[in-house]
């Protein structure tokens, strides 16, 4: 099986929430995930392997966290036994797996429709399986939302009237959107709802719905759909970590095209060198003439390889825009061109968005 190495740059910020269960007590559990919902593979799990293990896991940050309810073997009740971290698609996990010896193993494991997960360590197949809550096909489990922003990504406008292009995972299962930007020399807040998707590349198109929005002047810069070359020099923008230890700055990073194809010769992406983070997915890439060339999305762990990003080519927007409910004209201004690159940057950067989601 080949690992999946690479993670989506959408940073979640929402912590495991209050009234935390016991997590001695099956039935504080059972309560606490009632009352709060799940999110994906949340809930209460048996393990079929060399040893059988019934665990609850319950999500701490961006990762998954699983403890023992029955004392078995070396691990009494409520003993941590593994985390678990979702990759670029929430079907492939990194798998932490403390053994009976205490040791740590970790290996990748792959999910199926949230009730079943599989990975090997070393020569042994383990299989688990939920069983709470139940599995409704119908209703997609969420935990339930509070007061705070969940997580926050990137945009950046594609027309005047408030249309704003970013990936999917962005706003997937997104309730509320808040979009932040600078608007005449201040930063304003308005209410954007989803208008159209594409999940199989990763895109979404939102569009500012707000009654204190009256749109914004020109897009200065040019979208661009030819392929551009290797070596191209580049620059992402982005608001990554904005709702935790980075600020609500936009951040610029640059780098160059180092690859026409993204991972394992994905052809819709770009390979960049521009180092980028959480939150970055959904921000913009463009070149050195003002260009948007591109749509910010993943990178390759740091752990694995340094400056290792990729960025959704521009020209894959087209069909997402040719399905919109109502046409839009998209940016063909070359004005930032002949600007010298501290200006081009505080242009585009009045149109670049924070996305905050609950």
């Amino acid at each position: 099986m080949k690992k999946v190495l690479f993670i989506l740059l959408c940073l979640p910020t929402i912590v495991l929430g209050q009234n935390i269960p016991d997590l001695t007590s099956e039935q504080s559990i059972r309560d606490y995930f009632d009352k709060n919902g799940i999110e994906h593979i949340e809930g209460i799990w048996e393990t079929i392997g060399s040893t059988g293990y019934r665990l609850s896991v319950v999500k701490d940050d961006f990762r998954f966290k699983a403890h023992v309810i029955e004392r078995q073997g070396k691990f009494s009740s409520g003993a941590f036994k593994a985390s678990f971290e979702t990759a670029a698609s929430e079907e492939i996990l990194t798998v932490n797996w403390l053994m009976g010896d205490k040791l740590n193993m970790k290996t990748v494991g792959v999910v199926k429709n949230n009730v079943l997960i599989k990975f090997t360590l070393g020569t042994i197949d383990i299989l688990m399986y939920r069983v709470y809550p139940k599995f409704d096909k119908n209703n997609k489990e969420k935990r339930v939302k509070n007061g705070e922003w969940a997580g926050n990504g990137s945009g950046v406008f594609l027309s005047k009237l408030g249309y704003i292009i970013t990936n999917h995972h962005v706003i997937d299962d997104a309730d509320d959107i808040e979009v932040e930007f600078i608007l005449d020399d201040e930063v304003q807040k308005f209410n954007a709802e989803i208008v159209q998707v594409d999940k199989v590349n990763d895109l979404a198109i939102i569009k500012i719905h707000d009654m204190n929005f009256d749109g914004i002047k020109e897009l200065p810069y040019n979208f661009k759909t030819s392929i551009s070359d290797v070596g191209t020099k580049v620059y992402a923008f982005g608001y990554p970590m904005a709702l935790s230890i980075m600020g609500k700055e936009i951040k610029v990073t640059d780098g160059i095209i180092s690859s026409k194809t993204g991972f394992d010769g994905n052809i819709t992406t770009y390979q960049i060198t521009a180092p980028i983070q959480g939150g970055n997915s959904g921000g913009p890439l463009f070149d050195e003439k003002g260009n948007l060339i591109g749509i910010n999305s993943s990178a390759i762990r740091k752990n694995i390889a340094d400056n290792v990003a990729y960025s959704i080519k521009t020209s894959y927007i087209i069909n997402l825009v040719d399905v919109l409910p109502k046409p839009i004209e998209l940016p063909s201004n070359t004005k930032l061109s002949s600007l010298p690159l501290t200006e081009q940057i505080k242009e585009i950067s009045k149109y670049v968005v924070l996305i905050k989601v609950k």
